[in-house]
């Protein structure tokens, strides 16, 4: 599950810090077989013990579409772009957060150009000390029509070992299960793990069942993430479905205020 500043992008709800200003910026990056790079942004302040508001916002890239006619030689570039900015807030009672996203986005492929709004919602439940449970919606318009844009998610995180000691090191094993369907009539999967060595190293795997263009394969992802002092960085890689490349990404969280 997503956490973190940048997580609000995909959850509302995602889980952040209790208190205290902070911000994140992901990156992501592909091979020049698929041509896209994106980056990710988000700020979340809490207000009171139960409010937190925020702003999310992100672009996605496609790159080296050039235009030709009766020539291969290039006639200049295709951009092809979409992007959004968006407001959040937080609410949580009782171990219940539920959150929602208001985005602008504005997308262009060549000369078409096209604008909008999307509300999302999203819920967060811990159910125990070691179950968590989450949803939400992603890119739902704001007249709530299905769309083939729309995705909803769904997960649990489970604390598979109660916290044990490696040397001196407070450890947890933790297990997930997810699953998205889309407005397409799409249903994906992903299983996935974890360990977090005393809330300062994390390392992370999953392997999702995605659809593709008339066919379906399984994408691995490796992660790291390291906690020094107020800064979390963390690195991802991950397959591209089919063999057409892998992605990487990396990202920055920063409790700026405490």
């Amino acid at each position: 599950m997503q956490s973190g500043p940048v997580g609000i992008a995909w959850n509302p709800a995602a889980e952040n810090e209790p208190s205290g200003l902070s911000a994140a910026v992901h990156v992501a990056q592909t091979s020049d077989v698929v041509g896209l790079s994106s980056f990710l942004v988000g700020v979340l302040q809490p207000v009171g013990e139960s409010l937190r508001l925020g702003l999310s916002g992100g672009r996605i890239d496609v790159r080296d579409l050039v235009r030709t006619s009766s020539s291969p030689t290039s006639e200049g570039t295709i951009p092809v772009y979409t992007q959004f900015l968006g407001a959040v807030g937080q609410y949580e009672i009782r171990g219940l957060v539920i959150g929602g996203l208001l985005r602008l986005h504005n997308a262009r492929f060549d000369l078409e150009t096209e604008n909008g709004f999307t509300l999302d919602f999203g819920a967060r439940y811990q159910a125990s000390s070691r179950l968590v449970i989450a949803a939400a919606t992603h890119f739902l318009p704001v007249d709530v029509s299905g769309r083939e844009t729309t995705d909803y998610y769904a997960g649990i995180e489970y604390t598979a070992l109660p916290t044990f000691s490696i040397g001196n090191v407070g450890a947890q094993v933790l297990t997930r299960y997810g699953v998205t369907y889309s407005a397409a009539e799409r249903l994906e999967h992903i299983f996935g793990g974890g360990i977090v060595l005393g809330g300062h190293f994390r390392l992370d795997a999953s392997i999702a069942r995605e659809s593709g263009y008339q066919s379906g394969g399984w994408r691995p992802t490796v992660a790291v993430s390291i906690l020094v002092g107020k800064y979390q960085l963390g690195m991802a890689r991950s397959n591209g479905l089919n063999d057409l490349g892998a992605t990487y990404r990396i990202g920055l969280d920063a409790r700026l205020i405490r």
